[in-house]
């Protein structure tokens, strides 16, 4: 039993590695990383290193003697940041960070949104889940980043996606009160029911059919992307 459990330990974190394998390109182009320089994901933040991505579009990089400051330059933009320290410069003024700067194998790695916000445009990431799960969720056309446990992905020309994580991303609600079967999902004054298993649910007391049912891996409920669109439209969608 106890080497059954540790086999499946070692899978489960091999999985979690395959999933999250983030990839950047810019204007189009994927930017080519070294074995030392591969972007990862800390929490919810890609974290890509500061040189070849600067490199990549176009800006400079100077660092201190004693690498505690850091200065990107490209055009007349500037942005100032430290190892360790949730927040930087752009310009002068203060921005703050979900994840700060942080040094590995002689790298300065940083969050990808602090070098979008100097990189003009088309500095963009990729989130891949496996070959089997590959898929990337857009909202309001940014990326979505979800954990190992909730990554999308198709099936069968379904785009699934986790009920509580996209519920988090849109601002909405999740009730499963009463009866376990069954999804509420609210968000401002529409309300959205859905019940488990089912091709069809019910949007502000209007019944709309699906393609496909929900399915449950683990722990996590994953359902048809239409569920939510039904809230957003195209403001929500898969690429």
């Amino acid at each position: 039993m106890y080497l059954a459990l540790a086999l499946l330990a070692v899978v489960s974190q091999a999985l979690a590695v395959e999933q999250i394998e983030p990839t950047v390109s810019f204007q189009g182009r994927p930017i080519r990383f070294a074995n030392r320089e591969h972007p990862y994901y800390l929490g919810s933040s890609a974290m890509v290193p500061i040189r070849t991505v600067c490199q990549a579009i176009g800006a400079g990089v100077r660092e201190s003697r004693d690498s505690k400051q850091w200065t990107i330059l490209r055009g007349a933009d500037r942005i100032d940041c430290s190892p360790g320290t949730p927040w930087f410069t752009f310009n002068g003024v203060r921005q703050t960070l979900q994840e700060p700067p942080e040094a590995r194998d002689r790298n300065l790695f940083v969050p990808l949104s602090m070098l979008q916000a100097i990189s003009g445009s088309g500095l963009e990431i990729k989130a891949i889940y496996g070959s089997s799960r590959e898929t990337s969720i857009f909202y309001l056309n940014r990326l979505l980043h979800y954990k190992p446990e909730d990554a999308p992905f198709h099936q069968f020309g379904t785009v699934y996606v986790s009920v509580r994580a996209t519920a988090g991303f849109i601002g909405a609600k999740v009730d499963t009160r009463g009866e376990g079967a069954r999804l509420t999902i609210t968000r401002s004054r529409d309300k959205l029911v859905y019940e488990l298993s089912s091709h069809w649910f019910s949007f502000n007391d209007a019944q709309r059919a699906l393609r496909a049912e929900s399915i449950i891996r683990g722990k996590t409920v994953f359902v048809p992307i239409e569920i939510f669109q039904a809230f957003l439209g195209q403001e929500l969608c898969s690429r």
